[in-house]
């Protein structure tokens, strides 16, 4: 008789979930960084099944190489003063795909622009661009204000044949917006190695894989310029990167930066200073800020 076959156990992925005011959202994403976290992710109304508890604004989602290390991690929350008490949660196998389901729908933004998820049928109108999406394991889902700034700014501005560069990538629904609207091709950015993976996917799902390129490079050590510079990330990390990311921007170029605050602009603009702000749009408590690079001489 046939022996059955070994039981395999399931991936379990730590994730910690801290509920705090919008004010304080990133210091205490800089601290979940500095307490381990491989990765954070700010959810708001839009991207939540479930109220809040009061008082609370926004949920901070912070994944955990291991149980130990987020069970550290809320250890130290629980220090702070005020205390910060939070909740270790875990994603078991593949369902981090299927908890996006409750609440991922197609969602349009700007004038073109639709995202779909994979699971979800949708017709599309004439002119509708229409990016599809499977998020894994991996942020960036196009529902978040930061990203949807980010995606309107690509929709009125990319005018076909640009060069892109996609500075923390995520899923590279940035990117691939891009090349779906005409860019030429795409660099993608991302020091979490398992992204890389997702933002090929993104691309191949989308028809544009033979135009990405995808890497854990530092943007520090990209030597190319490009046409259009995204970071959608947070003004902590920002600011200090300004002296790589700007000489990314090839002359004339355009750069795209959010996960900004409002409130928070000047700081950021002060530090790219040698680009010209050309707009600070916003959408709710949130900012990007859009900049042109000098023309060639």
């Amino acid at each position: 008789m046939a022996e059955d076959p070994p039981i395999v156990a399931e991936a379990r992925y730590p994730y910690v979930h801290v509920e705090v005011p919008l004010a304080d959202s990133e210091e205490l994403s800089a601290l979940l960084f500095e307490l381990g976290a491989q990765g954070v992710e700010e959810r708001d109304a839009t991207t939540l099944d479930k109220p809040l508890t009061p008082g609370a604004e926004v949920m901070l989602v912070a994944s955990f190489e291991t149980e130990d290390d987020a069970n550290e991690a809320l250890a130290l929350l629980e220090e702070l003063d005020p205390p910060r008490p939070g909740s270790l949660e875990f994603v078991i196998g593949d369902a981090w795909r299927d908890a996006w389901r409750a609440h991922f729908k197609p969602t349009r933004i700007g004038t073109r622009l639709v995202v779909r998820p994979s699971w979800e049928p949708f017709e599309a109108e004439p002119n509708d661009v229409v990016l599809t999406i499977d998020p894994g394991r991996a942020f960036g889902t196009g529902t978040h204000e930061t990203t949807r700034l980010v995606l309107t700014e690509i929709d009125a501005r990319v005018r076909g044949g640009e060069t892109v560069l996609d500075v923390g990538a995520g899923t590279g629904i940035l990117a691939v917006a891009a090349l779906l609207f005409g860019a030429k091709s795409a660099m993608c950015i991302d020091n979490d190695a398992d992204t890389v993976g997702v933002v090929l996917e993104t691309a191949e799902r989308n028809d544009v894989a033979a135009r990405v390129d995808a890497g854990t490079t530092p943007v520090e050590e990209v030597s190319d310029s490009y046409d259009l510079v995204l970071a959608n990330i947070e003004a902590r990390v920002l600011i200090p990167l300004a002296a790589a990311i700007a000489p990314r921007v090839a002359p004339g170029g355009t750069l795209v930066l959010s996960g900004i605050l409002v409130g928070q602009e000047d700081d950021v603009i002060a530090a790219y200073s040698t680009l010209r702000c050309e707009a600070r749009p916003t959408m709710g408590e949130w900012a990007a800020i859009v900049l042109r690079a000098p023309a060639a001489a």
